[in-house]
């Protein structure tokens, strides 16, 4: 069984792919949308909660380009989605707008993740996946970056990932 870190595409280089955050409309960025579009269970479940129904709500894609801009502080959240879409060039409808309006702060603020935050979220999905595959910590650490000591770490302190599943 072949257990290197690849996805089905055979065009999906993953030490690229994770090697930092993408630059915006880069095909590297493409890559990381199509990633988290095919892995999207396990990819919202690692976000921040903003980015996570961010993403589900309006697309991975609309995602990173709204926290490309305006990642890593509080956005106003106005009383209606017309205005956010205005305010933020994000398409959304007001069902999906007002659930994520109920989140807001008492001044009607959310706390929006930056992009660096919600890559490394990614990543640790993408890592978590591989490990569930019993992908060999030598290619964790080629492909993510991160050392056998981390890797040993993440191993013993968890034990088991999300979904009841053992490392």
């Amino acid at each position: 069984m072949n257990n290197t870190v690849r996805n089905d595409d055979p065009g999906m280089d993953y030490p690229a792919l994770f090697s930092g955050l993408p630059i915006i409309r880069s095909e590297n960025e493409k890559e990381l949308v199509r990633f988290c579009e095919s892995n999207q269970r396990c990819v919202l479940a690692s976000m921040p909660w903003a980015a996570s129904e961010i993403a589900g709500i309006c697309g991975f894609s609309t995602l990173f380009h709204l926290m490309y801009r305006h990642g890593g502080r509080k956005i106003y959240m106005p009383k209606d989605a017309l205005r956010f879409a205005q305010l933020y060039a994000v398409d959304i409808n007001d069902a999906d707008y007002k659930k994520l309006a109920r989140r807001a702060d008492t001044s009607g603020h959310i706390e929006l993740p930056s992009a660096w935050g919600v890559f490394i979220a990614i990543r640790r999905a993408a890592m978590q996946m591989a490990m569930r595959k019993n992908v060999p910590s030598q290619e964790l650490t080629r492909t993510f970056g991160v050392s056998m000591r981390n890797i040993r770490m993440i191993r013993s302190s968890t034990g088991k990932i999300k979904g009841g599943e053992p490392l």
